[in-house]
């Protein structure tokens, strides 16, 4: 189990199989046979959807050849090179000194042209190369990424060569699909590329993409160790069937690479790429400069003259030993003559990784690379990876365990001071310097930006990026209040029209009871009540227009717990998000591990601890997909709410708020123009109280579980409820969802014999505070029928289980003894 999840998270910044899309995953079946209809319709469209993503050249043709990208460049060459012919190898990297390797191995007399690793090809000297040399029948080369990430000039140097009848055969593995490169308006004779890199694929299936008279006049030169590209062009062309055929679910997880490729779009993916490459290089100023200029760096890669300490191949491994032992995987090569290192597979790379490789490498650095005691073994880099493993639970987006994410996630420093603490940035506004065009978009939502604190402000970004980490959530949107959380949770999801309706548990705080059932329904938003001890009520109630199922985690103050895991199941089926407010609980319960889609928080309570400070925060967990369906049609369609914008499709063009389209709408049309917006000092207060979120939940947790065992034995007290003397049916609720490692949350009810009891209670505290709030590192004590549930109707709040000698409790974090003293003075005053 745990060598299970040390591999998963080994996906971090590795490319392959196992750092696929759940878009992707979704897609993979495994009950095609290679020689079944659907197989070869598979493959044939997995064959369109490359030459469509070439320019859909009639010309040309696509051969899909098992193996990886190196493969397949050798299957070109052995198909379209005899020992007849003269090619010409431009080698500015090692991977054009492997194609001339393979050529000289085969026989075959090569020539060569040498740059400098560090130097993009020149396209008058090729030409310069083939006057001189007219018996040049073929010029071979690497477009991009070089072993320096350089960008060559393709289109000049196929130009020149095709101008004197020279065949062109380019290794384009790296670069295709991350830059455009149009064969319709001619190009190589041959195109080989793989089905990872830019494509974002599964490894095991490369592409050679060849002209279709180059394929029917080729020669065929016997290598048995190759595969003859011309003979699997004709199987497929009569066929459809492969020669050598790879896993079923490989070609299918290609083929929706590609088509989600498609959908993206290039451009769009090269300027996604750009962006991260570009944080990449500014997280390392300072550390690490880049080798090439910007006018020369592809945006696929990025290479970085190594500091002294790297000064060969061991170096570099103990280097890629460090990021190993911290949890970070990068597709990195050392290149000794330039004395450079390259980053690349850089669509692998989330913004939120930026900031823990740059600490990785500014600690290894800066130390001359003597961070490690001596050389990290596999075996002790997997059990480093699983030790830390175990505290993340189930995500492989955040390289943090808790406790750490706590104080690390979501920033670094300031760009400026490089202070380490989060600045409180208390301002409205933000200078709009620069490019009109970039401002403008900044507010079109085509690129990241601050433009006004309603709607994003520094101290709260690092709040809401932080937050998402601790909570394993993909992105979190920040707002004034835990009821605003609640309201803009819910009616993001509204479809604009009355009519629509939330299936809710009845066991609900009772602030949150009147949002739902009054305020909700004056805006045309019904709700219908299902019991969470039956979760087959929440799927009888649902109708086409039901926009969510919603209820608390561990319900306040009655205590009813919510079956999270069946209910996003059930919403799953239906095609509806489950809401759920996680208040009472945070990191004792993990609602997005347990399926659900949003989780709602009021920050004012655990969060802040503090008793100081309002805010709320809403978590999106990335997972629901709402263009599957029509009950959300302002996901789907244009929003006339921000100029006619399609949610999904604005997440293209920007990183930092393109985690989540849930929140981006939230964010740019609710919260921007309901106001709800949380204070850049209150956010500032949230972060400190989130620093020892961790400590003092175990603490609350703790003291929790022996005032009510305290409770259970006292003679004044009739009922006690407390999750962790939960038994039957609620007990397994209990077991399934929430992490006992932590505890069973901070909150008691208990009854005194009635309305009269329970009021001489309260009037005799001491320690504890006689207050309405919950959450804070003080003991808190509510009489909700005289507080919090005082506008709920009597019937209504009775069916909820709060009665008139009902008590809250709840539990700080002093010591337990002063808390039971308190407890037994006040119960024996009734």
């Amino acid at each position: 189990m745990e060598d299970n999840v040390a591999k998963q998270h080994r996906s971090l910044l590795t490319p392959g199989p196992m750092s696929l899309s759940s878009a992707v995953k979704a897609q993979m079946q495994f009950d095609l046979a290679s020689r079944d209809v659907e197989f070869k319709e598979l493959t044939a469209r997995m064959r369109r959807l490359v030459l469509n993503l070439s320019g859909n050249a009639e010309h040309y043709s696509v051969v899909p050849i098992q193996g990886g990208g190196s493969f397949g460049m050798e299957a070109a060459l052995s198909s379209f090179v005899s020992h007849a012919d003269k090619p010409l190898v431009c080698i500015n990297g090692i991977y054009g000194e492997r194609i001339l390797k393979i050529l000289r191995l085969w026989g075959v007399p090569a020539v060569k042209l040498v740059k400098r690793a560090t130097e993009p090809l020149d396209p008058e000297e090729v030409a310069e190369c083939l006057s001189q040399d007219q018996a040049i029948t073929h010029v071979c080369f690497v477009h991009c990424e070089t072993t320096t990430g350089i960008l060559n000039p393709l289109e000049a140097i196929v130009e020149s060569a095709g101008r004197r009848g020279v065949k062109t055969i380019v290794d384009g593995m790296s670069s295709f699909g991350g830059i455009k490169i149009n064969l319709s308006r001619g190009g190589p004779d041959v195109l080989v590329t793989s089905s990872n890199k830019c494509i974002e694929g599964p490894p095991g299936v490369a592409f050679v993409i060849a002209s279709r008279e180059l394929l029917e006049n080729a020669g065929h030169a016997p290598r048995s160790f190759v595969l003859d590209v011309r003979d699997q062009w004709l199987s497929f062309e009569r066929t459809g069937e492969w020669r050598s055929t790879p896993p079923t679910h490989i070609v299918q997880a290609a083929t929706k690479a590609l088509e989600i490729l498609g959908d993206e779009g290039i451009d769009c993916r090269r300027r996604r790429y750009e962006k991260i490459r570009d944080n990449i290089i500014r997280e390392l100023e300072g550390v690490v400069p880049p080798l090439l200029s910007a006018h020369l760096q592809s945006p696929i890669c990025v290479a970085f003259t190594a500091p002294p300490g790297i000064s060969d191949q061991a170096a570099f491994d103990g280097l890629y030993s460090f990021l190993a032992a911290h949890n970070l995987y990068v597709y990195s090569k050392l290149h000794l003559p330039t004395r450079s290192f390259r980053i690349g597979c850089i669509g692998e790379i989330q913004s939120s990784w930026i900031e823990q490789l740059g600490c990785a490498l500014r600690t290894f650095f800066r130390s001359g690379g003597n961070n490690l005691p001596g050389r990290v073994s596999a075996r002790e880099t997997s059990g480093t990876c699983t030790d830390r493993s175990r505290s993340l639970a189930t995500s492989s987006r955040h390289p943090f365990a808790t406790e750490t994410a706590v104080l690390h996630a979501g920033y670094r420093r300031d760009p400026t001071t490089k202070a380490v603490a989060v600045p409180i940035y208390q301002n409205t506004a933000y200078e709009l310097d620069g490019d009109l065009n970039h401002i403008a978009d900044v507010y079109n939502v085509k690129a990241d930006g601050f433009t006004y604190t309603r709607i994003i402000n520094p101290t709260t970004r690092a709040l809401e990026r932080r937050y998402a980490a601790v909570d394993m959530g993909r992105d979190s949107l920040a707002v004034a209040s835990g009821q605003a959380a609640t309201f803009l949770a819910i009616a993001n999801l509204s479809s604009g029209e009355v009519g629509d309706n939330v299936v809710a548990s009845p066991y609900l705080y009772g602030n949150t009871w009147n949002l739902l059932h009054n305020t909700l329904r004056r805006l045309g938003i019904g709700v219908r009540t299902a019991d969470p001890r039956t979760p087959e009520s929440f799927e009888a109630a649902i109708d086409d227009r039901t926009i969510c199922l919603f209820g608390e985690v561990i319900s306040n103050p009655c205590l009813v717990p919510l079956p999270v895991k069946r209910l996003a199941e059930i919403g799953k089926k239906h095609g509806i998000p489950l809401v759920v407010d996680n208040t009472t609980t945070p990191l004792v319960c993990r609602p997005s591990a347990l399926g659900a889609a949003i989780t709602t928080y009021s920050a004012t309570k655990y969060i802040c601890g503090h008793g100081t400070t309002l805010g709320g925060l809403i978590v999106d967990n990335g997972e629901f997909d709402y263009r599957e369906s029509s009950r959300f049609p302002l996901f789907n369609n244009p929003d006339d709410a921000h100029g006619g914008i399609v949610w999904r499709d604005a997440l293209r063009d920007i990183d930092d708020l393109g985690q989540s389209e849930f929140l981006l709408k939230a964010r740019m049309t609710w919260l921007r123009d309901t106001g709800g917006a949380i204070a850049p000092f209150a956010s500032f207060q949230l972060i400190q109280g989130l620093e020892t979120l961790h400590l003092r939940m175990r603490q609350h947790c703790a003291n929790a579980e022996v005032v009510a065992e305290f409770l259970q034995k006292h003679p004044k007290v009739h009922r006690v409820f407390y999750p962790g003397l939960f038994e039957g049916a609620d007990r397994e609720i209990i077991d399934q969802t929430l992490d006992t490692g932590y505890g069973y949350g901070a909150m008691v009810m208990f009854e005194v014999e009635n309305e009269q009891a329970g009021r001489k209670f309260i009037q005799n505290v001491d320690l504890m505070y006689h207050v309405s709030n919950v959450g804070d590192a003080r003991t808190l004590v509510t009489h909700p029928v005289s507080t919090t549930h005082t506008t709920v109707p009597r019937e209504k709040r009775e069916a909820a289980g709060i009665f008139g000698g009902s008590i809250r409790l709840c539990v700080g974090i002093e010591d337990i003894n002063d808390i039971i003293n308190d407890l037994d003075k006040a119960l024996s005053a009734i």
